[in-house]
């Protein structure tokens, strides 16, 4: 992201450190296990939708019988192959930059949602780990609630950035 569109406005002085976005692929499928089981769920219920259509029209048996099925159905695609679509067009908005006196994050999907997390609050960071260059950082700031800065590749640029006197991870080694 260039600086012409950079949403920030950056104090005098200010300097930007580092900026990135997560690996897309990471991020789309970091709920694969999820995304498995709704899509199974999703093409269970669509057959169970087909049979229950045509007992209803052919046979006409109650509208219930393709009523439930469709509402499982939908559900099980949100659940499913939705989210990963979802992910993906997230994805494209999701933008995280550290300056020498702020944490930037904007995460928005329809509405947009910038958050600023001054530099001088943090306290500590949690992480998962992916790969070995790719993880998560969930990063708790002083008054504020953690944030989380998802699929980071070549985390240990963004790591050495962080202030050093309470760098140290969490006890917990997990996101």
């Amino acid at each position: 992201m260039s600086l012409k569109n950079f949403p920030w406005s950056l104090a005098e002085g200010e300097n930007i450190l580092w900026q990135g976005r997560p690996a897309p692929r990471c991020y789309t499928f970091r709920h694969w296990l999820q995304a498995t089981i709704g899509t199974i769920l999703f093409l269970a219920c669509s057959f169970w939708l087909m049979v229950g259509a045509q007992l209803v029209y052919y046979q006409g048996y109650s509208w219930w019988l393709a009523l439930a099925p469709f509402l499982l159905a939908v559900a099980a695609f949100f659940v499913g192959p939705g989210q990963l679509a979802l992910a993906r067009l997230r994805w494209e908005e999701i933008f995280y930059a550290l300056t020498d006196q702020r944490l930037l994050v904007r995460n928005k999907l329809i509405v947009g949602k910038t958050s600023t997390y001054q530099i001088s609050d943090f306290k500590r960071f949690k992480q998962k780990k992916y790969g070995q260059h790719l993880l998560s950082l969930q990063l708790y700031f002083t008054g504020s609630p953690p944030v989380t800065l998802e699929c980071l590749e070549h985390p240990e640029i963004f790591l050495k950035l962080l202030p050093k006197n309470e760098s140290k991870p969490a006890p917990s080694d997990s996101v």
